[in-house]
Order: C-alpha cells, then structure tokens, then sequence
C-alpha cells in the first residue's frame, strides 16, 4: 500500500463515504444492508476482517466508480481474529478516508434468544459455546471494543423491519445527501390505456379541451396558444392550485416513507392537449421544489 494514499485524490472530486454496518449476530445486520443498498452504495456483506484493507487498496490502483460503499463484517469470519484485528483496522481506516461511519447493531439478550429460536438458525459461535444464550453474551463481550469505536449504536429490540430500514435512512440523510426519489410526470391518452407503473393517476378530461376549437385541433399542449386557452377558464386556474397544493404535500412523504420510484401519471382522452399542458404545469413545480424529474408525453409523436 502507497503511504501517501488519497481516496480523495483517486476519486477525483467525488466524495467517497464509506459505512461499516456491524454487531450482534441476529440484531437485523441484512435489513440494514438492503436499506443502505436502496440508497445507492455497494454493499458487501461478511467480509473478513483481513480482506477490508486490501478492498480499500483497489481504489488506489483501479478505475472503480463506487465512491459510495457499505461493508458488512462480523464473527462470522473468526471470533478470535475479528476481536484482535478489528479496532486497529477501524482506526487505520479512518486515517485513511475522511467520512467512514460505522453502525452498530444490538438487542437484548432475550430478544436475540427469540429471534433465533424463530428462525432455527445457529449462532456463529456455537461451535465454542453449544448453549445459545452463553453464545450470545460471549458475542456481546467480543463486540464491546467495537461498539466503543461506533459512530452510531442501534438497539433494534422493539424495531420492525420497516422502521429498522427508516432508521438507518435517517441517518444516511443526516449524513450524507442520498440517491434522489426519481420522479417521472407523465400525460397519457385514456384511448391508449392508463400506464401500468403509474402511482398516481390524475384524470383531466373534466377540463375545457382545445381539441374542438379548430386553430387548436393539432396543436398540443405543449403550445402556448393552447396553454393560454385552458388558462383563460377559471375553473383551469382553480384545479391546477389545488393540484400542485396536493403534489407539494406528496412529495416529501413519499421521500420520507422511502420510497425510490415515483410516477404521476396525468391522462385526458387523446393524450396531446390538456393532460400534457397540465403535466408540464406540475413537472415545472417539483423542479421548483427541489427535486429531480423526468417528463414523458408519451401520446406525443
């Protein structure tokens, strides 16, 4: 390894971020990795303790575009070596790469006992401790050194896999600006069918429509004449409020609830005049607002 290593230098002006997720065995180590991997890093899980470092190297010496990394490693790969090597490995690592966060998850003894009783499965030390309870608290003294170096320690006893997952994206927020929802606005012509993927559906065809006023006909709603036509209707003006009222309290509550996909499909009888103008009207809002979006007419030639 070059003594002079700089991921910084080797990611160019990428920020590279790097967690460690790591504890109690049975403590939700795998919700937690599939909720960082839905965030947009590479995830990799039992990891052995010796192999951490040279995976840091391959920055140094490849082209890898992963600047956003999440490990997993715990006992699984020797109790004896993970308790030796492990608090110096983390300690070299962050003098290594400024953003390392390491997570560490526990429950109590009694819901460990429960968990593994459900799922049947062993305990990594159960070689050296047959009884599953001596297994679990010798878990517990081996982890306490890391759990000292922790940046953040979860006890997730009372936490479902749903709120264990909003946890962690809490974090990762509060830590690091994470994958936007991606959005996509979408005008449609009920003629053709809804579009399957759709989240939200909004139906417009209640709306005056350009297709009887005959300089309108094969125009779309794209045109400014045909915007100036709907907007001459009060009853335009009041809907597109209301509407945009409705989009502005979604949107942050979708991205809370995490979700990673978001379509909203608007849809008038052909798909060219009014579902289209009022899909540019909303596409324009959520860029306004601050996030990321697509917009596909799709009824458009």
């Amino acid at each position: 390894m070059k003594g002079s290593f700089d991921l910084y230098q080797t990611l160019g002006n990428t920020k590279p971020f790097i967690i460690i997720i790591t504890g109690l065995s049975g403590s939700g180590k795998s919700t937690t990795l599939k909720a960082i991997e839905d965030e947009g890093f590479f995830c990799m899980d039992n990891m052995p303790i010796d192999l951490l470092m040279k995976f840091i190297e391959l920055y140094d010496s490849a082209t890898f575009d992963l600047h956003k990394v999440c490990i997993g490693m715990d006992i699984r790969t020797g109790a004896e070596r993970f308790v030796k090597t492990a608090p110096w490995m983390v300690s070299t690592l962050r003098n290594m790469v400024k953003d390392v966060r390491i997570i560490f998850l526990e429950s109590s003894t009694e819901d460990l006992l429960n968990r593994y009783k459900e799922t049947r499965r062993r305990h990594p030390l159960n070689e050296t401790y047959p009884n599953l309870l001596d297994a679990i608290k010798a878990e517990m003294e081996i982890m306490s050194p890391i759990r000292e170096l922790s940046d953040f320690v979860i006890d997730t006893s009372k936490l479902n896999v749903h709120e264990l997952a909003h946890k962690i994206k809490d974090i990762l927020s509060s830590e690091y600006s994470s994958r936007e929802m991606y959005i996509e606005v979408r005008s449609f012509g009920f003629k053709k069918g809804i579009p399957i993927d759709s989240d939200i559906v909004m139906d417009v065809r209640f709306l005056p429509n350009p297709y009887f006023v005959e300089q309108l006909k094969n125009k779309t709603g794209s045109d400014a004449e045909v915007k100036e036509y709907l907007r001459s209707y009060g009853s335009f003006a009041e809907f597109i409020e209301k509407f945009k009222d409705l989009i502005r309290l979604i949107l942050p509550l979708c991205k809370k609830e995490g979700r990673s996909y978001l379509t909203i499909a608007i849809g008038c009888t052909g798909g060219k005049h009014r579902s289209v103008a009022v899909a540019e009207e909303v596409n324009g809002l959520i860029r306004e607002s601050g996030y990321q979006s697509r917009l596909i007419h799709r009824d458009i030639a």
